[in-house]
């Protein structure tokens, strides 16, 4: 989550007008992350119980790219979740039933407040908990179609945005770029990889979209980037974030994870064949992603970039370490 558009008092009231959740108390801008811009709101409640005030997440839709078919594909994921008892957020109506209103001429949506807090430090019971939630919303959410939007970092954008950021890299970071696109492209052209089990994926399960409370996972935000995917790299996008100890994969927070997955729902021989490749996939990807941010010269100084070189070093250790993981562990 992030602030790049500042929004007004007045702004966020004519926009909750279009929401039954009350008249506006207060509200503060929330500063994590790089995509969307997002706001606490705090409200009198809905007109029915006008007795207890209610939070609420305002998410300003930043991305030009983003188009209605994502939204309304993120919408039946969350209803879908939500309907099957995890932790998420659902998109609330508006008034006409719509699932966005308008602010600044761009796409606004609002959900109610998780409780809860990210955690900085995973711990063993907080990584099971994340592979429990993965098998669980994959499994929930196998019905909900999502043929039409397909994950957009595939082959073709990670040789697109390798052009792109190229001349910014020094000669070492370009020969491990090339690398580990090559290695990529190459594992996703094969039709024993094709085969893959795919459906809904999360594709962004970072720390920062996680949240716990004394009972443990109390909330999974953030579903701007759910499309269609391979779940193998769902769950490898969530291992190199809650399972990193600085460049390299800590081994029992790493089987903690796969293994909770795996009791909802049983990998297949072929994605834990593959599962280091993967991991080397998610790596990259993210690199890719915030060099992409990084050598723009056009962004306002207040932009927040996060920093690529954590994931170049993970790609390293990918590339040179592989993670594998022995198939007969889980039969």
């Amino acid at each position: 989550m992030a602030v790049i558009t500042e929004l007004s008092r007045s702004a966020l009231e004519r926009a909750l007008q279009d929401y039954d959740v009350g008249p506006l108390i207060a509200f503060r801008p929330v500063a994590e992350g790089i995509e969307n811009t997002n706001y606490f709101v705090r409200t009198a409640g809905p007109s029915e119980s006008q007795s207890a005030a209610e939070e609420y997440v305002l998410t300003l839709i930043e991305s030009e790219d983003t188009t209605v078919e994502d939204r309304t594909l993120m919408v039946s994921v969350l209803d879908a979740c939500h309907d099957h008892g995890l932790p998420v957020a659902p998109v609330l109506r508006t008034r006409s039933g719509s699932i966005a209103t308008e602010i600044e001429f761009k796409p606004a949506i609002l959900s109610p407040r998780l409780a809860g807090r990210h955690t900085a430090v995973p711990v063993q019971e907080q990584c099971e908990a994340v592979g429990r939630f993965l098998a669980r919303m994959h499994a929930v959410t196998d019905s909900v179609d999502c043929e039409t939007r397909p994950y957009i970092r595939d082959a073709a954008w990670l040789a697109q945005c390798r052009e792109i950021v190229f001349r910014h890299l020094s000669y070492s970071e370009r020969e491990l770029l090339a690398q580990a696109v090559d290695q990529i492209s190459a594992m996703l052209a094969r039709n024993d990889v094709s085969k893959l089990p795919q459906g809904v994926i999360h594709g962004d399960l970072f720390r920062d979209n996680a949240l716990f409370n004394e009972y443990g996972l109390s909330g999974v935000v953030d579903f701007h980037h759910t499309s269609r995917g391979y779940w193998i790299y769902d769950v490898a996008v969530a291992v190199n974030d809650w399972c990193r100890d600085r460049d390299a994969l800590n081994v029992e927070r790493t089987m903690a994870l796969l293994g909770e997955y795996h009791e909802q729902r049983a990998f297949t021989p072929a994605e834990l064949w593959f599962f280091s490749t993967f991991l080397l996939y998610g790596a990259v990807a993210f690199w890719l992603s915030r060099l992409l941010v990084a050598v723009r010269d056009d962004l306002p100084e207040s932009y927040p970039v996060k920093d690529p070189n954590e994931f170049a070093e993970l790609v390293a250790r990918h590339l040179t370490a592989p993670f594998r993981v022995d198939p007969l562990l889980f039969s």
